[in-house]
């Protein structure tokens, strides 16, 4: 009997949970509250990582533009020192060459016509080495055109052609500076200053990037002008460049 009145209570009480929906059952609030905190903390940390990609973005950005300035500052310091050496051995050159432009011979007579004094082509040879010397490129570079064309015959040509290169390249006007060393060495090979129209024909050519000839000519001037003062340096840049495997 206790069996028989226990069973109304019992279909009574599974009848009331059979009403009870699944969204409002306890686990089941329970395991999609876990599931959304879940999906936040995913979305969170999708966030993170693409917060940390553009970080390391950035940061890649910032490296890249301290090696560009870097090597821009690199590049002025080294462009500062070579104009600071080019102008120191345009005057050392030029003071070493003082002392000879006295002795140097006269002129030498032309055919049909009366040569200049000879007074007169150091003079005008003097003169154009001091515009050069006041740092006048344009009126040395005019003034040495003019004693070339004006005294073709004196024995300082080949110093005035030298020099006229040494104008161009001081102005960086390369192109004009390899046609002008190498006037001096084609229109006057036995002439004391073919080591150093070779050497700054070579320099010449490394300013324009031309590489394998720059070498090629350095390494002339090296191999053949023995312990002078242009194989040298001619060695000196061929140094360099290898370090800066050019």
């Amino acid at each position: 009997m206790r069996v028989l009145l226990l069973l109304p209570l019992v279909a009574l009480a599974a009848g009331g949970c059979s009403l009870t929906r699944p969204e409002e059952e306890p686990a089941y609030v329970k395991a999609t509250a876990v599931e959304n905190r879940v999906d936040r903390i995913e979305h969170q940390n999708e966030a993170l990582l693409d917060l940390q990609r553009q970080v390391e973005s950035l940061q890649a950005e910032v490296r890249r533009l301290r090696g560009d300035l870097e090597e821009a500052q690199h590049e002025a310091r080294t462009a500062k020192e070579q104009q600071r050496d080019l102008y120191a051995d345009v005057d050392r050159r030029l003071t070493a060459l003082d002392a000879r432009v006295g002795a140097a011979p006269v002129a030498v007579p032309g055919t049909g016509s009366a040569p200049p004094p000879a007074v007169g082509d150091r003079e005008a040879y003097q003169a154009a080495l001091d515009r050069l010397k006041g740092k006048d490129y344009p009126g040395a570079e005019k003034a040495l055109n003019d004693f070339m064309a004006g005294y073709p015959q004196s024995a300082l040509v080949d110093n005035a052609q030298y020099w006229l290169g040494e104008t161009y390249y001081v102005e960086k006007r390369y192109a004009e500076a390899v046609t002008a060393f190498g006037r001096v060495v084609q229109d006057h090979p036995d002439s004391r200053k073919v080591p150093d129209a070779l050497l700054k024909l070579g320099y010449s050519q490394y300013e324009l990037k031309r590489y394998r000839e720059a070498r090629e000519v350095l390494a002339r001037v090296a191999q053949k002008f023995g312990d002078s003062p242009a194989a040298s340096e001619a060695k000196d840049r061929l140094k360099r460049m290898d370090a800066e495997h050019h």
